[in-house]
């Protein structure tokens, strides 16, 4: 017997100018009833992408990876370098990260525009194949509105809220194939453990292909970094290393995680041009995405350049030990320094970044450098006070991201 359809009548209030407790309803109702409803998920995405101006496009594969939050990833900031290298469009509609998204790490750039109409969006690629831009009102406005009163709320983890969130933005541009990496860790947005994860993926699943979107979620394991630049600059110190060929073990395990979410994301037959897709290739599509969004290449290469130079801080394990990373709490951190220096000329500020130095789960003697850290000098005694609870203290039993000690 087929189970019933959802009724979905009570999303009515949101077609035309909700109020705030319009909007405070429907969340309340679909977290009390509706928590794991694709069908929910689905029409809700239908709202929010047509509360804002939408683009199309036509003739082409249109693919982007999408993100569920969480620190450490080059994910949003790779991927699309990958589905380019497959002949993909990419119209990829970011939202800040924190501590550090594809979208405001590209704002670092100096002339990278983040705020694009859809008329220049368009130009941009027809010019590059790649555009990267902010929501701002313009598309998907309900969405942004909604988010705020979630996180009010606290229901930002509600599974049915997330998947009709992320897939108003692929309607919203127009992606047919969307991929998803679901970061698992205890402070997921989307699954706290591999168990609800999964179940949140089939969710994102159904919803999509209601909307007539091929999705592919991957799992990753978010609860160790997945790499070791942590900060916005740092991404694209990150970024630099892959393009040079320079990657680390730890780094390059991450870039091929990247590729994967590419793979994943694509027809099969597409994925062998990911699959050989070179460090220049990647450096070429960035490129072409940095002059078509209003930057210069030679304006990354001396950001980059700077950053490095001003990691004169440094962080030293306090004993003996297994490394471990407080991810969440480092999180917190580098927000709240953020949060110190945001301002409208500054939507996007970047104090304080940090490089580790070694990988989670390493045995090291007490005082071996475990970090090096970027921050303005008046800030820099804080900073590597309150970074050494968090990074600087070594667990007395082995926990990494390939096993974790029980101690009987």
């Amino acid at each position: 017997m087929d189970a019933p359809e959802t009724d979905t009548g009570f999303l009515a209030s949101l077609f035309q100018d909700p109020s705030d407790d319009d909007i405070r309803t429907v969340i309340a109702i679909i977290a009390a009833r509706f928590p794991n409803d694709g069908a929910v998920a689905a029409e809700l995405a239908t709202i929010l992408a047509a509360s804002g101006e939408c683009i199309t496009v036509d003739g082409a594969v249109s693919a982007d990876v999408a993100s569920t939050g969480g620190p450490a990833s080059l994910s949003t900031l790779l991927t699309p370098l990958y589905l380019r290298a497959a002949g993909a469009i990419v119209p990829k509609l970011g939202v800040p990260g924190r501590p550090a998204g594809g979208i405001d790490c590209l704002g670092q750039i100096p002339g990278y525009r983040t705020e694009l109409s859809v008329r220049e969006i368009g130009q941009i690629i027809d010019a590059s194949g790649y555009a990267h831009f902010l929501a701002k009102g313009r598309m998907a406005p309900l969405d942004g509105r909604m988010f705020k009163l979630r996180q009010a709320m606290n229901a930002q983890t509600v599974p049915s809220l997330v998947a009709g969130s992320l897939l108003s933005k692929k309607l919203a541009v127009g992606v047919k194939h969307a991929g998803l990496d679901i970061r698992v860790a205890p402070h997921g947005n989307f699954g706290n453990d591999k168990i609800i994860a999964v179940a949140n993926a089939r969710l994102f699943v159904q919803a999509a292909q209601t909307l007539g979107i091929k999705a592919s979620p991957v799992l990753t394991d978010a609860r160790h970094p997945y790499q070791p630049y942590l900060g916005r600059r740092e991404s694209l110190l990150a970024l630099d290393d892959v393009f040079r060929g320079a990657c680390s073990p730890w780094l390059g395990s991450h870039v091929e995680t990247c590729r994967t979410l590419a793979l994943a994301c694509l027809p099969a037959d597409l994925r062998a041009k990911v699959a050989e897709a070179s460090p220049i290739a990647l450096r070429r599509h960035f490129d072409d995405n940095l002059i078509a969004q209003g930057a210069d290449p030679d304006d990354f290469d001396a950001l980059v350049r700077d950053t490095r130079k001003a990691h004169t801080g440094h962080i030293l394990a306090a004993h003996d030990g297994f490394c471990f990373y407080h991810l969440d709490l480092l999180r917190d951190r580098l927000v709240e320094w953020q949060g110190m220096f945001i301002s409208e000329q500054a939507p996007f500020p970047d104090p304080v970044g940090l490089v580790l130095l070694i990988h989670p789960g390493q045995w090291v003697p007490g005082g071996t450098p475990i970090a090096t850290v970027r921050a303005p000098e008046s800030l820099m005694p804080d900073v590597i006070h309150r970074l050494d609870e968090v990074v600087g203290t070594p667990s007395r039993l082995p926990h990494g991201p390939d096993f974790e000690a029980i101690n009987g």
